[in-house]
């Protein structure tokens, strides 16, 4: 390689995965007005990109009122109206923020409740613990006579009378997860506050952490029937079993683009095969960095106020939670008219789902956006204080709107022409080039042995680690040969 010894290079230029080309205006004014001020009022302030604020403002809303209802589309579809959403973004555009923010109402509820309630859960657990240790005692008793050979009916009629008499124990809620165990996850699901998030502005500590990487396809299945609202049975080898059961979670992760590729990816794309990429509503926001420059804090907070007055409101409703969960919940129906909006957006799009320029990339997306629709749309019924127990079609209106947004959205992220997809497969080659301590290579040779092996998505690799100053090309005795910059 002596030929090349003399070659001028230029500095990297950085690979930045930026996917801002066709991304449709988020629909802010098919919100309710309550909502939608106070998210103008904070983003005039903040300045980050309106779908990041809106997806924080409703996973709040969904957290504050999951518990409170089901929704009906008949009497046979019947479902929770939790959300999951996934913001993909890079660090620096201040989801944490905005987290904070729209957060502020629960937390506050939530710490004042531990105060208020603390009294009585320490009360109610000294009880419960002599419940368990006369039981226990019983227990034992039986056990010693069934040796002897004693007769024990009385026993067991009096640890029955017992059993029946199990004291309540009054709950503490605990709102949000993030950096937690699968174990422990589920754990706290069965036994503490049945209404709950998982929540992290960086998704890798929940995606990387012993959730994900110790049994992944378990933790997804988990989430998955969280989602649907289905109960389930957690067996352990060293330790009793839990019941999952009448639990509600909503789901809010912000993660790197690089993230996403590994969560298509891993277990063989598990994520989206099992469904749970295509239960979440998702968004890859145009950034706002560089443009932010210093305001001072608004002095009306008034809508801000506003919202956070409804999610307490909201919240207070839940107050009944016990270790029963969120069960005989009252179901939330479509009045006519939303009905029929539903129904008219239903056939749309399972007509799209065999339409290449509809939905027929994202079917698994198109599917479960009828029922998310269905879910916002009660959402936005509970938190703008409706009284009847029939959505109106306004509210179905909006949250089609703003499903239709998200299912574009999926589509735009997703496509594997988009430069997103590419610049991660250049990312990614880069990174295995670094990784082997390759000076010098060529395509034959990386479509061989490097992680992009399907021949296009390796051509369009190597041309943007080409015009990025990454690679030259060059050919020589009718061989290419690719250089690797050493400055890399």
């Amino acid at each position: 390689m002596e030929q090349f010894s003399n070659i001028d290079w230029q500095m990297p230029i950085p690979l930045i995965t930026n996917i801002d080309n066709l991304q449709q205006a988020y629909p802010i004014d098919s919100l309710p007005y309550i909502i939608k001020e106070a998210i103008i009022t904070y983003q005039q302030y903040g300045q980050q990109p309106i779908p990041l604020i809106a997806c924080s403002a409703l996973a709040n809303i969904s957290l504050a009122c999951q518990s409170l209802a089901n929704v009906a589309r008949d009497h046979l579809l019947i479902s929770p109206i939790s959300l999951y959403f996934l913001v993909i973004a890079q660090s620096g555009e201040r989801k944490s923020g905005v987290d904070k923010t729209f957060g502020a109402g629960i937390r506050n509820w939530q710490k004042n409740t531990i105060e208020a309630l603390m009294p009585e859960a320490l009360s109610s657990n000294i009880i419960y613990h002599a419940w368990s240790a006369e039981r226990d005692g019983l227990v034992k008793q039986i056990r010693k006579a069934s040796v002897s050979g004693e007769n024990t009916q009385q026993l067991q009629q009096q640890l029955k009378e017992l059993v029946n008499k199990e004291p309540p124990v009054q709950l503490i809620p605990e709102l949000f997860f993030e950096d937690i165990t699968q174990e422990a996850f589920i754990a706290n699901l069965a036994n503490g506050w049945p209404s709950s998030s998982l929540w992290s502005d960086e998704a890798s500590i929940v995606l990387s952490g012993h959730g994900m990487q110790n049994g992944s396809t378990k933790f997804i299945s988990t989430l998955n029937r969280l989602w649907d609202g289905n109960a389930f049975i957690t067996h352990r080898k060293t330790s009793k079993n839990f019941v999952v059961s009448n639990r509600r979670l909503t789901v809010s992760l912000m993660l790197q683009p690089l993230l996403l590729l590994h969560l298509l990816k891993r277990h063989d794309g598990m994520s989206r095969q099992s469904g749970f990429l295509a239960r979440s509503l998702m968004t890859h926001p145009i950034s706002s960095m560089g443009s932010r420059l210093y305001k001072e804090p608004p002095t009306n907070l008034v809508a801000l106020d506003h919202f956070h007055a409804r999610i307490t409101e909201c919240l207070d409703r839940s107050l009944y939670l016990d270790s029963n969960g969120c069960h005989e919940l009252p179901n939330i129906e479509f009045s006519p008219s939303a009905k029929g909006k539903w129904v008219t957006f239903f056939n749309e799009v399972e007509k799209g789902l065999t339409n290449s320029k509809k939905w027929q990339q994202i079917p698994d997306f198109a599917s479960k956006a009828l029922e998310n629709v269905a879910r916002l749309a009660a959402l936005l019924h509970l938190f703008t204080g409706k009284d009847t127990h029939e959505i109106a079609s306004e509210s179905v209106e909006q949250a089609i709107n703003i499903v239709h947004w998200h299912l574009l959205e999926t589509k735009r992220i997703l496509d594997p022409t988009n430069e997103l997809n590419a610049t991660q497969d250049a990312i990614k080659l880069i990174n295995w080039i670094k990784n082997h301590n390759l000076s010098n290579t060529s395509p034959r040779y990386l479509q061989q042995y490097s992680p992009i092996r399907e021949r296009s998505k390796r051509d369009k690799a190597i041309s943007l680690l080409i015009d990025h100053h990454f690679i030259k090309e060059f050919t020589t005795h009718n061989k290419t040969i690719l250089l690797i910059n050493p400055m890399i």
